[in-house]
């Protein structure tokens, strides 16, 4: 893992640490769905263009600001 990475799974353990119970699932439910949506509809699109794309890049990364809110 990058240092990034690790700073990123700081900010979600954070967050969720401040949670309890059902908002707590949801939250992680949230982030786990936003993230396998977004490759996955990445990976298809590149996919259809015939382009092969290492995933294990920054594209990916999700502002967990936006789930706070």
């Amino acid at each position: 893992m990058t240092l990034e990475d690790e700073f990123t799974l700081t900010r979600i353990r954070n967050k969720a640490h401040s949670l309890k119970n059902r908002e707590r699932d949801q939250f992680f439910w949230n982030i786990i769905y936003r993230l396998i949506c977004r490759e996955r509809a990445y990976l298809s699109v590149m996919d259809d263009a015939g382009i092969a794309v290492d995933t294990n890049i920054d594209l990916f990364d999700d502002d967990v600001t936006s789930v706070e809110n």
